[in-house]
C-alpha cells in the first residue's frame, strides 16, 4: 500500500504537490516527504508517454501518482464524456488516483464506473479465468481512487448529487476556481467560501469520502502555507496539495534571491 493510501486508511493528513513534467523530480519529492505527486496533463505539455515514465518512477519510490487528466468543465459541456476515455486510459496504465475537473453529476456517475474497469494492460495484467477476473476486479476497486474536482459553477450547483453518487470514494475542491465561481476570486478565506467548503466536507465525511483541496496561489511562504494547510485540515480536508513544485521553486527562490541581493553587495 502506497504512502497516500495508508494515510487515507489511517485518517491522517496527506500532502502532495503538482508537477508540470519531469520524472526526475519524483525522487526529490519523495525525499522531501510528500505523500503524492500530481502530474498535470490539463495545463502542461505532459503527454501519455511522459506520464508513464513519471508513474513508473513513483511506483519504484513509493510515492503515489495522482494524475489530473485534461478537461474543460467550464466550456466542455455537462454531458461531454471524453473525460471517461482519458480516465480509463490513465487507470489502465496503473495510475492509482485520477483527478477529473467535472461539470456535472452525470460525468461523475460515468467516471465512477470507469474507475471499476478491469483493463490494466498497461500494468501487464491479463486475467485469464473467471476467478482471476473476479479477484482483479475486487483489487482494482480497492487500489484506485477517482477524484472529481469541483471548480465549475455547474459542479458546485450539483454538488449534493455528486456526493450522493454510489461508489464515489472522494472529491477534490480546487480552491482558486472554486472561490472564483462562487463570486469571490482569490478570497480564499471569505466566509461564503468556507461555508461552501464546510458543506462539502461535512456531507463527504458523513459518507466516508476523502476530501482533498489545494492551498491556492496566495500562499507562498512557509508560514502562510502552514497556516493554510492547518485551516483546511480544521475544516475537514484530509489531502492537501501544496500547489506545484515549480510554483514552490519560483516563490522560494524569489525570497532567497531578494534576501541575498539585500544583504550581499
Amino acid at each position: 500500500m502506497s504512502r497516500l493510501f495508508q494515510r487515507i486508511a489511517d485518517d491522517q493528513l496527506s500532502l502532495g504537490v503538482w508537477i508540470k513534467g519531469g520524472p526526475h523530480l519524483v525522487q526529490s519529492l519523495v525525499k522531501a516527504g510528500f505523500d503524492f505527486v500530481r502530474p498535470d496533463m490539463m495545463f502542461s505539455s505532459i503527454d501519455w508517454k511522459e506520464l508513464d515514465h513519471i508513474l513508473r518512477t513513483c511506483q519504484a519510490t513509493g510515492l503515489t501518482c495522482w494524475t489530473r487528466i485534461p478537461s474543460n468543465p467550464w466550456l466542455g459541456g455537462s454531458e461531454q464524456m471524453q473525460v471517461t476515455v482519458d480516465a480509463q486510459r490513465a487507470f489502465s496504465l496503473g495510475v492509482p488516483v485520477v483527478q477529473v475537473s467535472v461539470s456535472s453529476a452525470a460525468q461523475v456517475r460515468a467516471l465512477v464506473e470507469v474507475a471499476k474497469d478491469w483493463h490494466r494492460s498497461g500494468q501487464g495484467e491479463y486475467p485469464n479465468s473467471d476467478n482471476s477476473f473476479k479477484s482483479q476486479g475486487k483489487r482494482v476497486v480497492e487500489e484506485t481512487l477517482l477524484m472529481p474536482a469541483i471548480e465549475s459553477r455547474t459542479a458546485i450547483d450539483e454538488i449534493d448529487e455528486i456526493l450522493d453518487t454510489e461508489g464515489l470514494r472522494g472529491v477534490m475542491i480546487s480552491c482558486t476556481d472554486f472561490s472564483k465561481e462562487l463570486g469571490y476570486p482569490f478570497q480564499y478565506d471569505h466566509p461564503e467560501v468556507w461555508k461552501a467548503i464546510d458543506h462539502i466536507t461535512n456531507k463527504a465525511r458523513a459518507r466516508n469520502l476523502v476530501v482533498a483541496a489545494n492551498t491556492g496561489y496566495d500562499f507562498h511562504t512557509p508560514e502562510r502555507i502552514l497556516g493554510r494547510v492547518q485551516a483546511l485540515s480544521d475544516h475537514g480536508v484530509r489531502a492537501v496539495m501544496i500547489q506545484g513544485a515549480e510554483f514552490l521553486l519560483e516563490t522560494y527562490s524569489r525570497r532567497l534571491i531578494t534576501d541575498i541581493r539585500a544583504e550581499v553587495k
